[in-house]
């Protein structure tokens, strides 16, 4: 049992940073200003599973409609 959690407290920094990274691009387009509250989702969604490459294309081609306020 002791192995297990040296192995787990040996692993937990590059755990957290791995996690961060994964997250990061969820909470900048959660932020943005530049899409509506559905599109906004939308990328959220879509970050879930693409991640970074998800965060690439909303940063190039975000709003893809016009912003109703």
């Amino acid at each position: 049992m002791d192995n297990i959690a040296e192995i787990f407290i040996s692993w937990f920094p590059l755990l957290l940073v791995l996690f961060i990274m994964w997250v990061m691009p969820i909470i900048l387009i959660a932020r943005s200003q530049k899409v509506g509250r559905q599109e906004k989702l939308a990328w959220v969604v879509a970050c879930l599973f693409i991640s970074w490459f998800c965060l690439l294309l909303f940063m190039l081609i975000a709003p893809l409609k016009p912003n109703d306020k």
